[in-house]
């Protein structure tokens, strides 16, 4: 008996830590407030920063369709969310620029592990994931907080 409390008292505590540890805002970056949500894991907010003007694109999930966006140079675009406790959230985006287009995954777990352009340490309270849209295509960040050289190109426009 004493073994099965202490083991639902350690899952209990884990829940409830992670429960208060990341109930922090999952709007989806629109410029609308939206409440809180609560994650059972920390939550992940995706940034793409426009590096081009007239910049459009469409981002889904199997559960959310966020509708079009449309972004100029050194405008930001966020999507935040709790991914699911089987670890298979995926978002895809279809962006548009000039007469070029591309179709790809912004965010997928891979083998139940974060992508490696998403960061956050076991404090944070979020994990971050950066993708740079450029004239010559896509890149993510090899580092948190991504200054102008910490870029590595991801894609190639169609």
């Amino acid at each position: 008996m004493g073994k099965t409390r202490l083991s639902f008292l350690i899952v209990f505590i884990f829940i409830a830590l992670n429960l208060v540890y990341a109930n922090v805002d999952a709007g989806h970056g629109n410029g609308k407030t939206i409440p809180k949500n609560i994650c059972l894991m920390k939550p992940f907010i995706v940034h793409i920063e426009s590096d081009v003007n007239n910049l459009r694109f469409h981002c889904k999930s199997k559960d959310d369709d966020l509708g079009i966006v449309t972004r100029n140079a050194g405008e930001e675009y966020d999507i935040s969310f709790c991914i699911n406790f089987a670890r298979s959230t995926l978002y895809f985006c279809h962006f548009y620029w000039e007469s070029n287009q591309k179709v790809f995954n912004v965010f997928a777990t891979k083998a139940k592990h974060n992508p490696d352009y998403c960061f956050g340490g076991p404090w944070d309270a979020k994990v971050n994931c950066y993708w740079l849209v450029n004239d010559d295509g896509f890149y993510v960040a090899k580092f948190h907080n991504p200054g102008p050289d910490d870029w590595v190109k991801k894609y190639d426009w169609e």
